[in-house]
């Protein structure tokens, strides 16, 4: 008698913690789709330096972990984007980020995406620069209704 009734605690504290965790495989695919547009948005913004459209997709309270460990405030990551797109603006250079192995993980109203990628920065000229490979990982939160990006950690990686 206290077997069944010892699986059915078991099953019914399995099936809570699942409902709390959401992945990939799960029938969320309106909010999958969003996340993927969104990273999509993320690195167009970050490639053309917009900073309107960062300044749209950062959470107020998001920081970013740039390559060289140095953490940047919503703020901060605005003004040093600026800076960049005036430097791109004179150079009259472009950057495109290529990414791969992207893995989209949600978790109620939490989604952490993970990914490869390398920049390419094409000079005035048509040269192509191929910056180090890096790994990233995102974390969004859906706050009110809509997703803001909170967490950009960018980590180079050696070739």
């Amino acid at each position: 008698m206290y077997r069944p009734v010892l699986i059915g605690y078991f099953l019914i504290a399995m099936a809570a913690a699942a409902v709390g965790q959401r992945t990939l495989f799960d029938s969320r695919p309106g909010d999958l789709l969003e996340i993927a547009r969104l990273e999509a948005e993320w690195n167009r913004v970050n490639e053309v330096s917009d900073v309107e459209g960062i300044e749209l997709l950062l959470a107020e309270d998001s920081y970013h972990v740039g390559p060289s460990g140095r953490a940047y405030t919503k703020r901060q990551d605005v003004v040093a984007q600026r800076a960049s797109r005036e430097r791109k603006g004179s150079a009259g250079s472009t950057l495109r980020f290529i990414v791969s192995n992207q893995k989209i993980r949600l978790f109620s109203d939490v989604a952490v995406v993970t990914a490869t990628g390398i920049s390419i920065t094409t000079l005035a000229d048509g040269t192509k620069r191929y910056g180090n490979p890096f790994r990233t990982v995102h974390v969004w939160e859906k706050r009110d209704g809509r997703w803001f990006l909170t967490v950009d950690q960018v980590t180079g990686v050696g070739r």
